[in-house]
């Protein structure tokens, strides 16, 4: 019987894959051609068909140890949740490729795909209205109780959720289109890994989809993430920096990270290499923000502070104005705001005035991103 892992424990599967001697791209990709997921009769799906099979025993062997594990079925009658495995129904056809095989009867969603699926998956959305009431009702009377006569800073519940899962699916994308893993039970994030994906292939995956809520998520992710992300910091802050404010984000333009800017023409004179890559870079601005982290270098064996300052030496003396940023300058988001405010300068652009949901909305996106990077 057939395992289709899928959701978060596809990504999870991917990041451990990645990250250890095996490798994706050798992995054989499965279905040849757009088809449909095999009979209810073939696939696993209960909680006892994964008990004890060969599926089972792969998921282990991979290390995916972390239960219950998501996985496809065809059928909404075969969907169920349990300590074992938690089904999710997949009745479209499925593109061609778009599944690795990672073992016997053991069929792991590609990136592009598992993106789509965490856009297409809905919570129950009773228990978030009854928690968004009664938070709302706490912070009423604490102010009452403190005379201040204030009304608290009312967002839409399911309109900030669904930013939420927006922003959740797309910070995956950037790490599956970028050069680090985060770990997975316990593991060290790993950098300087392949990328799998990109916005561009992500995009076309989503297209070869019928037009439904959950493909029509996955192009917005295509249009706002980044490729080419070396580190979850280089992430937030590309995020943070460059969502829409409606997002909670400051609505700058979106950075290119770590292009590889040819210099081969200066070596000898301002320059001692062929070329330099900035972390994140608006190259029609000439403007370069760097992110200067001591856990990242000793983390990912790239070059140590000094050469770092080489790079932006080079980059300083081409016309480039280059900001530094590290832990201590992003460690709030005041700090944060001031950053974004002298990107902003350097662009010749003013940040605008967020409203009271915009600003409500940045202090919730700032929380959701930063403990990615406290994973790095």
């Amino acid at each position: 019987m057939y395992a289709f892992v899928s959701h978060e424990s596809a990504v999870d599967a991917l990041r451990l894959l990645s990250s250890g001697g095996r490798g994706v791209e050798d992995l054989e990709r499965w279905p040849p051609s757009a088809r449909r997921l095999p009979p209810v009769s073939e696939c696993v799906s209960g909680q006892r068909d994964l008990r004890g099979s060969r599926a089972e025993g792969s998921l282990r062997s991979l290390g995916l140890s972390a239960r219950p594990v998501d996985l496809m079925v065809g059928e909404k009658g075969a969907r169920s949740d349990g300590r074992s495995a938690r089904f999710h129904v997949w009745r479209g056809l499925l593109p061609a490729g778009s599944l690795l095989v990672a073992g016997p009867d053991l069929l792991i969603s590609g990136p592009e795909l598992a993106v789509i699926e965490l856009c297409s998956s809905q919570g129950k959305l009773d228990a978030l209205l009854d928690a968004h009431v009664a938070a709302v009702r706490a912070e009423t009377g604490v102010l009452a109780d403190l005379g201040v006569d204030e009304r608290p800073v009312i967002d839409h519940p399911l309109e900030w959720e669904r930013i939420r899962r927006l922003v959740a699916a797309m910070a995956v994308a950037c790490e599956l289109a970028g050069t680090y893993r985060l770990g997975v039970d316990g593991r060290d994030v790993r950098y300087g890994v392949p990328s799998l994906m990109s916005a561009r292939s992500l995009a076309r995956a989503a297209g070869q989809l019928p037009k439904v809520s959950g493909t029509h998520r996955a192009k917005v992710v295509s249009e706002l993430m980044v490729d080419g992300s070396a580190s979850p910091m280089e992430t937030t802050l590309a995020l943070l920096l460059s969502l829409p404010e409606d997002f909670g984000g400051f609505g700058l333009a979106r950075p290119r990270l770590n292009q590889r800017i040819d210099v081969s023409d200066l070596r000898g004179g301002i320059s001692d290499r062929d070329a330099v890559t900035p972390d994140l870079i608006w190259p029609d601005e000439k403007v370069a923000l760097e992110y200067d982290s001591a856990e990242f270098h000793a983390g990912s064996g790239a070059a140590r502070p000094g050469e770092d300052a080489v790079r932006w030496n080079i980059l300083t003396a081409m016309g480039y104005r280059v900001l530094r940023a590290t832990p201590q300058t992003v460690r709030t988001l005041r700090d944060l705001e001031l950053l974004a405010r002298q990107v902003a300068h350097l662009l010749g652009v003013e940040l605008g005035r967020p409203t009271p949901v915009q600003g409500l909305r940045r202090r919730k996106l700032y929380a959701q991103l930063m403990p990615q990077v406290r994973r790095g």
